[in-house]
């Protein structure tokens, strides 16, 4: 499934807007091994992102924002969003939410949403900041 970056961007844009929830499209998975996250994604409700080389970096631009950098951009990208400290790979959700379109709202301990580890709330996460700031720093547009 491929989505072009300004997608991805309204999506997370729209995520940070809403208050709480995690609807369909604001869940993040992380996973401790990326072999784990990929196997856990063939159910097509997952969309996995991994930023933990520059290959990794380099086919995630391309297969799922549908843009193609340089091999220089792609380890320059790893290396700025290594320093952010945010998880290296994870998978975003998509229609994973679970009855009344929410995942984890109700869930009275919020910090779990936001340790980077299993499901979290991609507004809750510093993932698009980090990724902003690598894109920048790297040269790469991000529209």
């Amino acid at each position: 499934m491929k989505h072009r970056l300004s997608t991805l961007a309204a999506v997370v844009v729209a995520s940070l807007t809403l208050a709480g929830s995690a609807f369909a499209f604001d869940c993040i998975r992380v996973s401790s091994s990326l072999q784990g996250l990929h196997a856990s994604a063939k159910s097509g409700k997952w969309l996995v992102l991994d930023f933990s080389t520059a290959g990794g970096a380099r086919q995630t631009f391309a297969d799922v924002i549908e843009q193609e950098i340089t091999p220089a951009r792609a380890t320059c990208f790893s290396a700025e969003y290594a320093k952010a400290g945010q998880p290296l790979f994870f998978a975003i959700g998509i229609g994973v939410a679970g009855p009344n379109g929410v995942l984890a709202h109700l869930n009275p301990n919020t910090k779990v949403l936001s340790d980077g580890k299993g499901i979290d709330h991609l507004e809750a996460s510093g993932i698009f900041p980090a990724f902003l700031g690598a894109s920048f720093a790297c040269g790469i547009p991000v529209v």
